[in-house]
């Protein structure tokens, strides 16, 4: 008896330690296990996971159900800086930060057809970014936009959160490509680009 209690001890810590405490008894994971498997496994191999980091960190706690779902809090970037203050920092003094405020500041952004501006959709897609007031916010909500009000995600996206993901220059190509302002056309397409694709290809070559 005491060598079964013992495996059992043992498997049991295995798992939580392969996908955090949460991972045994969680409502939020037992739920969007289901519904979306997707976010949990993301979440399952993200440093949140190893950590502990449960959903109720991020979405509190108040979500029960699929009918309160509006009751769960949409993290922006000042609850990533509770943990990552330094980054959120290096954030704040960043060009990303102006994203949202350059794109409401161009003289033609309230001429243009709502479908190019609005919901993630068109320049608002991409200049999204930025730390916005609570009136900014209220603003977007009031539009029915409640995936508005983070910028981390657009670089770390969600639930892994990868730094390695963020760092890959594939991840600035979903922002800065395209006639207007062709970046990644021209970086990919430089020696310095052309390099890099074929060191993902060869698997590595020399420095």
């Amino acid at each position: 008896m005491k060598g079964k209690g013992l495996l059992t001890a043992v498997v049991l810590s295995a798992l939580m330690l392969a996908g955090g405490t949460c991972l045994a008894g969680d409502s939020c994971i037992d739920c969007h296990s289901k519904i979306s498997p997707g976010q949990v496994q993301d979440w399952r191999v993200s440093k949140h996971a190893k950590n502990d980091i449960s959903c109720s960190v991020c979405h509190g706690n108040k979500h029960k159900n699929a009918k309160d779902y509006q009751k769960a809090v949409l993290p922006d970037e000042h609850k990533c800086a509770e943990c990552h203050e330094t980054q959120f920092n290096q954030f704040k003094k960043g060009k990303h930060q102006f994203g949202w405020t350059s794109m409401n500041a161009m003289p033609v952004t309230h001429l243009e057809p709502d479908i190019l501006m609005e919901g993630g959709r068109g320049c608002g897609g991409c200049h999204n970014m930025g730390i916005k007031t609570e009136a900014q916010k209220k603003k977007l909500r009031d539009k029915g936009y409640r995936y508005q009000n983070n910028s981390c995600d657009e670089c770390h996206t969600r639930h892994s959160f990868s730094k390695k993901e963020a760092l890959d220059p594939r991840a600035c190509q979903q922002c800065h490509m395209g006639y207007d302002h062709p970046q990644w056309e021209m970086w990919s397409s430089s020696k310095h680009g052309s390099r890099w694709m074929v060191k993902q290809l060869a698997g590595g070559l020399p420095a």
